[in-house]
């Protein structure tokens, strides 16, 4: 790994950051495509899922130590802990007994195990993602290390242009300005950032560009932080809010990748609601206190955007239709500027819209925000659960209610109904897939195609995958 992330130092100036950003689609999709390059094989940072031969193996942990990680999934669900699933959303064990049953005791299992939440919703441990804590993780530490860097680079360099007092350039950026500035920074590498800033010419000239807007434009003084306590404390009372508005990422809330916090902050205490907590970082920008910052990396004369500062701030778009074709199991909104597609990204399960052009490109939407935006517009949606069970029991009242939807939808022939439901050329598992994710992808496209405000629908889902939604934070992004 190593010699990977000597690689990925060579070629971090293909990122826009300057450096692969692990939180970012497209920039995981590129730097998977690098490293395939460079290793002559097929390279993935995705997890693999807790399939059964995957649950059934033991994790190895950090010092070597190998557990079953049935035995990890076991005592996670026995303390309510949350379970990280595959699409990035979070899950808590209801039906506890019944799981556990299935489980105690166990080295391995043969088919995966119903797991239903509090609400109702079900999945399988199929759903369920590798993370750490079940041994994954390790192939995504070449990138994250370089996130950690970059990020950290750019807290430094921003701690010396505010104790100058003045614009800096590349050669203000020495060992002892860094050392310097290291009472005024609290970043979570800072020998790789001094590393990366003298190695990266760059990285170097983009950050010393960045901390030059910055000052500019907020006075100070601040301590800079990245991945702090001060951040956690802030992540730590964000988080236990996001589920309720249908915020699965934290950085869909705020892609802050530092934060410029006034030393007379460092102690702020935060509300328990999360309009408090946006109340108040508004209230601490606007007093020039507390400005989350977005990086990516700039040119010459870098520039700064302030995100959901009002509802003026959040960019709008225009809905241009629908695209959709018999053959595969999507459909596609279109939109000035891009399209988005809708299916299932894993199989039977995994339903979530993508993002494909130059405006928020790469992002995706889990169904969870896709109900939410087309609820607040007074449009319901099929649970992906229940259609799902109704497939698999090869419902005829199923099959009607789908024969309806395609009959109704543009561009789809009622004639060729009966062919693409029953492909003969698709295996049984292919069929399932199918009906599934295309009837879950007819709905929502159709919904947005037949709503009265389709605009304003298409701005929610491109709000979030943008973090503009009408619960995200006040941000400003740099570039």
């Amino acid at each position: 790994m190593d010699s990977i992330t000597k690689y990925l130092n060579r070629i971090a100036y293909k990122f826009p950051k300057g450096y692969p950003d692990m939180n970012n689609d497209q920039d995981v999709l590129l730097l998977e495509t690098l490293v395939s390059e460079f290793l002559g094989e097929k390279f993935s940072l995705e997890e693999t899922a807790l399939s059964p031969s995957e649950l059934s193996k033991d994790a190895t942990l950090p010092g070597g130590v190998k557990t079953p990680r049935i035995e990890i999934l076991v005592k996670k669900i026995e303390n309510n802990e949350e379970l990280e699933l595959n699409d990035g959303s979070k899950f808590v064990v209801d039906n506890k007994e019944e799981v556990l049953s299935q489980l105690k005791g166990k080295t391995r299992i043969a088919n995966a195990i119903k797991l239903v939440d509090k609400d109702g919703n079900a999945i399988t441990t199929s759903n369920l993602k590798k993370t750490a804590e079940f041994g994954g993780g390790g192939g995504m530490r070449g990138g994250s290390d370089l996130t950690a860097k970059g990020e950290s680079a750019q807290a430094i360099v921003n701690a010396i242009r505010y104790s100058l007092l003045g614009n800096i350039s590349e050669e203000d950026v020495t060992d002892e300005a860094i050392d310097d500035a290291k009472s005024d920074v609290k970043v979570t590498d800072f020998e790789g950032a001094r590393e990366l800033l003298k190695d990266n010419p760059g990285w170097l000239t983009s950050s010393v560009n960045i901390a030059n807007a910055l000052a500019s434009e907020y006075s100070g003084p601040f301590i800079q932080h990245r991945g702090s306590e001060w951040v956690q404390n802030l992540e730590k009372a964000v988080k236990p809010h996001l589920k309720k508005v249908g915020i699965g990422n934290i950085n869909k809330w705020s892609p802050a990748d530092i934060w410029m916090v006034s030393p007379d902050e460092m102690g702020i205490s935060w509300p328990d609601t999360l309009d408090q907590i946006n109340s108040l970082l508004l209230k601490k920008y606007n007093e020039g206190k507390i400005i989350g910052v977005s990086l990516k990396k700039a040119g010459k004369d870098a520039s700064l955007k302030v995100f959901n500062i009002s509802d003026s701030s959040t960019d709008t778009y225009k809905f241009e239709g629908i695209d959709v074709s018999p053959t595969h199991a999507k459909g596609f909104i279109l939109f000035d500027g891009g399209k988005m597609e809708f299916r299932n990204f894993n199989g039977l399960s995994g339903f979530q819209g993508e993002i494909i052009g130059k405006k928020a490109a790469g992002g995706k939407v889990g169904y969870g925000i896709i109900k939410k935006a087309l609820a607040d517009n007074k449009i319901e949606l099929s649970s992906p659960s229940d259609i799902k069970q109704e497939v698999l029991d090869n419902s005829e009242e199923f099959k009607s209610k789908f024969e309806k939807l395609w009959s109704s939808t543009p561009g789809l022939s009622a004639d060729e109904f009966e062919q693409y439901y029953d492909n003969p050329k698709k295996t049984l598992n292919q069929k399932l897939s199918y009906r599934i994710s295309k009837y879950l992808a007819l709905e929502v496209v159709n919904a947005i195609n037949n709503s009265p405000n389709p605009d304003k629908i298409i701005t929610d889902l491109l709000g979030y995958a943008s973090s503009q939604t009408g619960d995200s934070a006040i941000f400003v992004k740099v570039s």
